[in-house]
């Protein structure tokens, strides 16, 4: 178990790649990733330090660690549930580990220890800010830091697990149908949205919200966060009060439902992985009709099957054009004016709607993985007589027939609940399919400049790479900058200011496809 789990962890976010690797591009691409994880915790230092600094402020410091606590967990189960089934039954060294006098309970362990690693450091990176804001202002004493340190040991357990189980769920559920992929996919995301819905009927408590509940509202968060996760509670209690006992005896507790987690799926590990890998072959295939077709379109195909043959790739990427549709479904089942009365700011929804559903769409893109995805198999298609723009441009191609039906499905929902003129339909149109395009175009320039194309498991590429960071989200900051600058642009130049963008837009995106892929 000691060496499967120092295999586990010594290329955990590239590190054993930046130490010992002799390619300097491999090392200046390690080094790249590294200083964007470093970029990444300085925001959410930021972001949680000021969260917990407002908490203060109103004199709510005491829930400060339960409220942390809820925050980190839920982050580790909805990401958790995404990449389970991957992280734990993955292909890779599947092999050679059956061949090795090795116990399916060691490998199980090893990898459930890889994944609490990396969930210990989300943890530490959500509560060490805002624990340091309270130490700073509250100076507590010795045994607040002692048992901050045994609570954030514990924190990532329950949630791992529960995320573990759900994944173990669905791979052992789906794994033997033909269409596996795509429907442990859709019981992910599933499971995901019923996350969300859990979480929004809390808002339905706000009529409960009275004048003498607002003077006790500490007792009020803590009664909303109690619902969410009642050991967050307790154990943010037990770290404002320095009560060791509790904090120690919840480690124990977590340590036991993780070992038995571990053996609850080093149960089924074997004959999952069995179903998942081996394969029928069939002796009556019979030669019938050939089609000819395209090279463009051949490869598009192509592009889909590889799309739908990973849970973790469709589950990743397909959360933002649905997250799309729902806000457009919710704006006409809402109604435009009481969306603008429920929001804490004047804006006017019809000016802004265009790019929070082009954010909708451009959160994670295919093709910003589409070139790492292909792996070892990437010497297939550069040696078959295809020109690189064919290969690139079915890869753009899927992605935005990918995105097409829930393009056309929000703007139709949008168009119902706003009726705008002729001027407003177009830019309802126009500015989402821009960005998606430019979004799509940009994803796989990064990927082209960032390929990861030897990877242990596909959630390294998918959730931990640099194009996956940085081409993904390009079209959803660029929407949120489009929004920005139109919020600051003066009453009565709105649609010359759309106008221009779309231009820029344009003009961006042929650039970057002239530059990189059609030159």
């Amino acid at each position: 178990m000691k060496a499967l789990i120092k295999l586990e962890l010594c290329n955990l976010f590239g590190l054993n790649v930046f130490r010992f690797s002799r390619d300097k591009k491999a090392r200046r691409k390690s080094a790249l990733l590294l200083v964007l994880w470093i970029a990444l915790l300085a925001l959410m230092f930021f972001y949680v330090g000021g969260l917990a600094y407002g908490l203060l402020f109103l004199g709510l410091g005491q829930i400060i660690p339960a409220y942390l606590t809820v925050l980190s967990s839920l982050l580790i189960f909805v990401f958790g549930i995404l990449k389970a089934g991957g992280a734990i039954f993955r292909r890779e060294g599947y092999d050679i580990l059956c061949a090795l006098p090795v116990s399916k309970n060691a490998v199980v362990a090893a990898r459930l220890i890889r994944m609490y690693v990396e969930n210990l450091l989300m943890t530490v990176a959500v509560m060490l800010p805002g624990l340091l804001v309270y130490a700073w202002n509250v100076r507590p004493h010795l045994k607040f830091y002692l048992a901050a340190v045994l609570w954030a040991l514990s924190v990532p357990v329950i949630p791992m697990v529960g995320s573990v189980l759900i994944g173990t769920l669905v791979t052992g559920v789906t794994c033997r149908m033909r269409h596996k992929s795509v429907v442990a996919a859709g019981l992910s995301i599933l499971a995901v949205f019923a996350i969300f819905y859990g979480c929004s009927r809390i808002s339905a408590l706000e009529d409960s919200f009275n004048p003498a509940i607002l003077k006790e509202l500490s007792v009020f968060i803590l009664g909303l966060l109690e619902k969410i996760y009642p050991p967050a509670v307790w154990g943010g209690a037990a770290v404002v009060d320095g009560n060791l006992v509790i904090c120690l005896l919840w480690l124990f507790v977590s340590l036991a439902v993780f070992l038995a987690a571990a053996m609850g799926v080093s149960l089924c590990f074997h004959g999952i992985c069995r179903r998942l890998f081996s394969s029928r072959a069939r002796h009556d295939y019979e030669m019938k009709e050939l089609k000819e077709q395209s090279v463009l379109i051949s490869l598009c195909r192509r592009e889909f099957q590889r799309y739908f043959s990973s849970t973790v790739y469709v589950t990743n990427t397909i959360l933002g054009p649905i997250m799309g549709c729902v806000l457009s479904a919710t704006l006409l089942a809402v109604g435009r004016k009481r969306l603008e009365r429920i929001l804490p700011f004047p804006v006017d929804v019809g000016e802004f709607l265009p790019f929070a559903l082009a954010g909708g769409f451009c959160m994670m893109t295919v093709t910003a993985t589409s070139i790492s995805m292909e792996g070892k198999n990437w010497w297939i298609l550069k040696s078959l007589p295809l020109t690189a723009k064919s290969i690139l441009d079915a890869k753009i191609l899927m992605n935005l027939l990918l995105f097409l039906p829930f393009y056309i499905l929000s703007e139709l929902f949008t168009f119902l609940a706003l009726r705008p003129g002729i001027v407003g339909f177009i830019w309802l149109l126009l500015i989402p399919a821009e960005l998606i395009l430019f979004s799509c175009v940009y994803g796989i320039v990064v990927n082209l400049h960032f390929p990861v194309l030897e990877w242990e498991n596909e959630v390294s590429v998918v959730k931990q790479s640099v194009s996956a960071m940085l081409g993904g989200m390009g079209g959803f900051i660029l929407a949120i900058l489009g929004a920005v600058g139109l919020w600051m642009v003066p009453t009565g130049y709105e649609d010359i200011y759309k106008g221009l963008l779309c231009l820029a837009i344009f003009l961006v995106t042929a650039f970057l496809y002239r530059k990189d892929i059609g030159g």
